[in-house]
């Protein structure tokens, strides 16, 4: 597996992209960083120009996008705005590819969740018909989506790992699969076997302590090792984000070196 960082956790603001923890991540040893598209969205053309050159430079180069949707763009009930929609995610789909991402998340819990006039099954057949337009949009410059399965404190729609690989099998897309997000898996108290019954429609890892949502130090890696000793057996060899803060962390600090090497090789096959 590869490794990456989401640098919108440990952003400066809600605007910062934080490209420039990609220096920093590759001190700590990793392969790749991973972006947040609404906030690469909210750039002009002129800016996004600027941000291409800056991407293209980084010392790491940004294989995978997060945080698809912007929360103001409603996917589900009267809100919702097709013509709004349907040209965000063909313009961010253009950006995406044109920094070199090849994998998108979609989470956007405030835009896709439920309003409460509509039936959970109503709303939710309105998400899945968001979604096709998505991974549609997205095959045609060679992008996989990955829809993600968030936790129900944070939305009312797919909140299950179960259900977001169910909605991948349904639309049956070649570019469409289920992100394994380990932070929200665990949150919702799904069964680990899972992982195996579904490692096929695994496109995409993103992975925090519950504890806070944060990156684990050694102890924590270590008591973590059941799960990742079931995601090294699995058949996906792919992305493994690490989507966590980073707390009393400097960016020249080199303290989380040794429990990323550990998960390292643990994932690869090198710690058995």
């Amino acid at each position: 597996m590869i490794f990456g960082i989401c640098t919108n956790m440990n952003a400066r603001s809600a605007a910062d992209i934080g490209i420039d923890q990609a220096s920093y991540a590759q001190k700590i040893g990793l392969d790749y960083i991973e972006l947040a598209a609404d906030r690469m969205m909210k750039y002009d053309d002129a800016r996004f120009e600027n941000f291409k050159k800056e991407a293209a430079e980084s010392p790491l180069p940004c294989l995978a996008c997060n945080s698809l949707v912007d929360p103001s763009i409603k996917l589900a009930g009267r809100e919702y705005n097709r013509g709004t929609f349907e040209n965000y995610i063909t313009t961010a789909m253009f950006r995406i590819a044109s920094i070199g991402a090849k994998k998108v998340v979609f989470g956007s819990a405030k835009a896709r969740s439920i309003p409460s006039y509509l039936s959970a099954e109503e709303g939710k057949a309105h998400i899945i018909e968001r979604i096709k337009f998505i991974a549609e949009a997205a095959a045609q410059h060679g992008i996989e989506v990955e829809i993600e399965h968030l936790n129900r404190t944070e939305c009312n729609c797919i909140t299950t790992f179960e259900e977001s690989v169910s909605i991948a099998k349904q639309l049956n897309l070649p570019n469409l699969k289920s992100i394994f997000d380990y932070y929200h898996f665990a949150v919702g108290g799904e069964n680990e076997a899972l992982i195996r019954q579904n490692e096929a429609w695994i496109g995409h890892i993103h992975f925090a302590c519950t504890m806070e949502r944060r990156m684990p130090d050694l102890h924590e890696a270590k008591k973590l090792e059941p799960v990742l000793n079931i995601l090294r057996d699995c058949s996906y060899n792919g992305s493994f984000s690490l989507e966590a803060y980073f707390p009393n962390c400097e960016m020249d600090n080199t303290y989380y070196k040794t429990p990323i090497a550990y998960m390292r090789d643990i994932l690869n096959g090198e710690k058995q």
